[in-house]
């Protein structure tokens, strides 16, 4: 059994959650203060709560969560009479809720590619998107933008992003 959270890699997220909130604030501030036009006084005031919107959701989504991967036996034999291991992804909100959002049997993985992310987001977030119709991308990685990610993608299409770990990785390639 292998289980890894993966720390935070840089300080994109946080920077760019506290700068939505200080626009929002400041939007909001400034429209407030003056009030000579109203109809620019709403537009301002509109964005300022979209700003502060924008940085609730990058809170909630990546600063207060964190993903533990985990690689454990299934409990399930397969015709050779091996056991088979299942990737777990746990995800923990605060402190104590925890809720498995992800789990993949090791047979049911199509491929596991290890790429930079900052390349696959120059080629659009759809180059990760699987070939076949109907695939989805599930994005469980610690930070907005990680500097390398490992692409799993499963038999019926759908595709899962995680924080690259080199030990996962030799797992995951080594257990298919």
């Amino acid at each position: 059994m292998y289980s890894i959270t993966p720390k935070k890699q840089n300080k994109l997220t946080g920077l760019a959650c506290l700068s939505c909130f200080i626009c929002g604030v400041g939007v909001f501030a400034v429209s407030i203060v003056n009030t000579s036009l109203p109809y620019l006084t709403l537009g301002a005031q509109l964005s300022g709560i979209l700003f502060v919107t924008a940085g609730i959701y990058l809170y909630g989504k990546f600063i207060a969560r964190t993903y533990t991967y985990t690689v454990q036996p299934s409990g399930i034999f397969d015709a050779d009479g091996r056991e088979t291991y299942d990737l777990t992804v746990i995800e923990t909100t605060g402190q104590r809720k925890q809720r498995v959002v992800c789990r993949l049997g090791m047979r049911d993985i199509a491929y596991v590619q290890s790429r930079p992310m900052r390349a696959a987001k120059k080629s659009g977030l759809g180059k990760i998107k699987s070939h076949r119709d109907g695939g989805r991308v599930f994005f469980y990685c610690a930070d907005l933008v990680p500097e390398r990610v490992i692409v799993v993608e499963e038999n019926d299409g759908d595709v899962a992003v995680l924080t690259f770990d080199a030990q996962l990785y030799e797992i995951l390639n080594r257990n298919r």
